[in-house]
Protein backbone atom coordinates (compact mmCIF):
# COMPACT_ATOMS: atom_id res chain seq x y z
CA UNK A 1 0.00 0.00 0.00
CA UNK A 2 2.81 2.42 0.86
CA UNK A 3 4.40 1.75 -2.55
CA UNK A 4 1.21 2.91 -4.33
CA UNK A 5 0.97 6.05 -2.20
CA UNK A 6 4.57 6.96 -3.07
CA UNK A 7 3.89 6.38 -6.79
CA UNK A 8 0.81 8.65 -6.68
CA UNK A 9 2.73 11.41 -4.89
CA UNK A 10 5.64 11.20 -7.35
CA UNK A 11 3.20 11.35 -10.29
CA UNK A 12 1.46 14.43 -8.81
CA UNK A 13 4.75 16.23 -8.28
CA UNK A 14 6.00 15.28 -11.76
CA UNK A 15 2.79 16.53 -13.38
CA UNK A 16 3.08 19.84 -11.55
CA UNK A 17 6.75 20.33 -12.42
CA UNK A 18 5.94 21.22 -16.04
CA UNK A 19 2.87 23.36 -15.40
CA UNK A 20 2.71 27.14 -15.09
CA UNK A 21 0.44 28.67 -12.44
CA UNK A 22 -2.79 30.18 -13.78
CA UNK A 23 -2.48 33.78 -12.51
CA UNK A 24 -3.05 35.69 -15.75
CA UNK A 25 -5.72 38.26 -16.57
CA UNK A 26 -9.13 36.66 -17.11
CA UNK A 27 -8.47 33.59 -14.95
CA UNK A 28 -11.26 32.83 -12.47
CA UNK A 29 -10.75 31.18 -9.10
CA UNK A 30 -13.02 29.26 -6.75
CA UNK A 31 -11.76 29.01 -3.19
CA UNK A 32 -12.54 27.06 -0.08
CA UNK A 33 -10.64 28.19 3.01
CA UNK A 34 -10.62 27.11 6.59
CA UNK A 35 -8.88 28.93 9.37
CA UNK A 36 -7.40 27.87 12.65
CA UNK A 37 -7.35 30.19 15.65
CA UNK A 38 -5.68 28.72 18.74
CA UNK A 39 -6.87 31.62 20.96
CA UNK A 40 -10.59 31.02 20.46
CA UNK A 41 -13.12 31.08 23.32
CA UNK A 42 -12.89 27.33 24.02
CA UNK A 43 -9.47 26.70 22.53
CA UNK A 44 -9.37 26.15 18.81
CA UNK A 45 -11.98 27.68 16.48
CA UNK A 46 -12.50 26.49 12.91
CA UNK A 47 -14.04 28.67 10.19
CA UNK A 48 -15.19 27.91 6.65
CA UNK A 49 -15.10 30.40 3.79
CA UNK A 50 -16.24 30.06 0.18
CA UNK A 51 -15.22 32.58 -2.45
CA UNK A 52 -14.88 33.50 -6.08
CA UNK A 53 -12.21 35.73 -7.64
CA UNK A 54 -11.20 37.06 -11.03
CA UNK A 55 -7.73 38.14 -12.14
CA UNK A 56 -8.51 41.62 -13.47
CA UNK A 57 -4.88 42.00 -14.59
CA UNK A 58 -1.92 39.66 -14.56
CA UNK A 59 -1.18 38.83 -10.90
CA UNK A 60 -4.03 41.02 -9.51
CA UNK A 61 -7.13 39.24 -8.25
CA UNK A 62 -10.38 40.77 -6.97
CA UNK A 63 -13.13 38.66 -5.44
CA UNK A 64 -15.87 38.06 -2.93
CA UNK A 65 -16.33 35.61 -0.12
CA UNK A 66 -18.91 34.35 2.33
CA UNK A 67 -18.14 32.57 5.55
CA UNK A 68 -19.66 30.91 8.58
CA UNK A 69 -18.27 29.78 11.91
CA UNK A 70 -19.86 27.94 14.80
CA UNK A 71 -18.33 27.04 18.14
CA UNK A 72 -20.29 24.93 20.58
CA UNK A 73 -20.20 25.91 24.25
CA UNK A 74 -18.16 29.03 23.51
CA UNK A 75 -19.91 30.95 26.31
CA UNK A 76 -20.26 28.02 28.67
CA UNK A 77 -22.24 24.81 28.49
CA UNK A 78 -25.12 25.24 26.04
CA UNK A 79 -24.08 28.75 24.94
CA UNK A 80 -22.93 28.52 21.31
CA UNK A 81 -21.18 31.10 19.16
CA UNK A 82 -22.31 31.64 15.56
CA UNK A 83 -20.68 34.02 13.12
CA UNK A 84 -21.30 34.83 9.45
CA UNK A 85 -19.62 37.32 7.13
CA UNK A 86 -19.85 38.60 3.57
CA UNK A 87 -17.08 40.59 1.96
CA UNK A 88 -14.42 41.08 -0.65
CA UNK A 89 -10.68 40.81 -1.16
CA UNK A 90 -7.89 41.95 -3.43
CA UNK A 91 -4.62 40.01 -3.82
CA UNK A 92 -1.36 40.76 -5.60
CA UNK A 93 0.58 37.63 -6.66
CA UNK A 94 4.36 37.56 -7.13
CA UNK A 95 5.02 35.47 -10.25
CA UNK A 96 8.44 33.96 -9.61
CA UNK A 97 8.28 31.42 -12.43
CA UNK A 98 7.75 28.52 -10.02
CA UNK A 99 4.81 26.47 -8.82
CA UNK A 100 4.93 28.35 -5.49
CA UNK A 101 3.38 31.81 -5.69
CA UNK A 102 3.53 34.20 -2.71
CA UNK A 103 0.90 36.93 -2.46
CA UNK A 104 -0.22 39.87 -0.33
CA UNK A 105 -3.69 41.27 -0.05
CA UNK A 106 -6.45 42.91 1.92
CA UNK A 107 -9.92 41.89 3.07
CA UNK A 108 -13.01 43.89 3.93
CA UNK A 109 -16.27 42.36 5.10
CA UNK A 110 -19.41 42.85 7.14
CA UNK A 111 -20.32 40.24 9.68
CA UNK A 112 -22.45 39.32 12.65
CA UNK A 113 -21.59 37.34 15.76
CA UNK A 114 -24.02 35.82 18.24
CA UNK A 115 -22.99 34.38 21.58
CA UNK A 116 -25.97 33.34 23.68
CA UNK A 117 -28.15 36.47 23.93
CA UNK A 118 -25.29 38.79 22.91
CA UNK A 119 -25.45 39.89 19.25
CA UNK A 120 -22.98 42.27 17.54
CA UNK A 121 -22.34 43.32 13.94
CA UNK A 122 -19.19 44.99 12.61
CA UNK A 123 -17.16 45.91 9.58
CA UNK A 124 -13.95 43.86 9.52
CA UNK A 125 -10.86 44.68 7.47
CA UNK A 126 -7.18 43.91 7.35
CA UNK A 127 -4.14 42.64 5.47
CA UNK A 128 -3.03 39.10 4.75
CA UNK A 129 0.07 37.44 3.35
CA UNK A 130 0.15 33.94 1.93
CA UNK A 131 1.53 31.33 -0.42
CA UNK A 132 -0.26 29.27 -3.07
CA UNK A 133 1.51 26.09 -4.09
CA UNK A 134 0.18 24.80 -7.39
CA UNK A 135 -0.23 21.03 -7.56
CA UNK A 136 -1.24 21.38 -11.21
CA UNK A 137 -1.52 24.55 -13.29
CA UNK A 138 -5.15 24.97 -12.12
CA UNK A 139 -5.21 23.62 -8.55
CA UNK A 140 -3.34 25.12 -5.60
CA UNK A 141 -3.14 24.60 -1.86
CA UNK A 142 -3.12 27.84 0.09
CA UNK A 143 -1.82 29.00 3.45
CA UNK A 144 -2.12 32.59 4.67
CA UNK A 145 -1.57 34.64 7.80
CA UNK A 146 -4.36 37.16 8.33
CA UNK A 147 -4.64 40.13 10.70
CA UNK A 148 -8.13 41.57 11.06
CA UNK A 149 -9.45 44.73 12.70
CA UNK A 150 -13.14 45.32 13.49
CA UNK A 151 -15.29 48.36 14.24
CA UNK A 152 -16.65 46.55 17.33
CA UNK A 153 -15.28 43.97 19.79
CA UNK A 154 -16.34 40.80 17.93
CA UNK A 155 -13.26 38.57 18.28
CA UNK A 156 -12.66 36.39 21.32
CA UNK A 157 -8.99 35.90 22.20
CA UNK A 158 -8.05 34.11 25.42
CA UNK A 159 -11.57 34.67 26.78
CA UNK A 160 -11.59 38.44 26.14
CA UNK A 161 -13.59 40.33 23.52
CA UNK A 162 -11.29 42.34 21.26
CA UNK A 163 -11.46 44.35 18.05
CA UNK A 164 -8.53 42.52 16.37
CA UNK A 165 -7.52 38.97 15.55
CA UNK A 166 -4.60 37.06 14.06
CA UNK A 167 -5.33 33.73 12.36
CA UNK A 168 -3.88 31.17 9.99
CA UNK A 169 -5.93 30.12 6.93
CA UNK A 170 -5.65 26.91 4.96
CA UNK A 171 -7.44 26.23 1.70
CA UNK A 172 -7.78 24.89 -1.80
CA UNK A 173 -7.93 27.08 -4.91
CA UNK A 174 -9.19 25.96 -8.32
CA UNK A 175 -8.54 28.18 -11.36
CA UNK A 176 -10.31 28.03 -14.70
Amino acid sequence: MRKYLVMVLVAAVAAGAYAQPAIQEGTREVLIDGSWDPDGPTGTVLDLTFGYGVFVRDAIEVGGQIGYSSTEDAGGVGVDSKTWWLGGFVDYHFDMGTMTVPYVGADISYGNRELGTWDESAFVYGPHVGVKHFITENVAVNIALQYLLATEDVFTNDGTLEDNDLSLEFGIRVMF
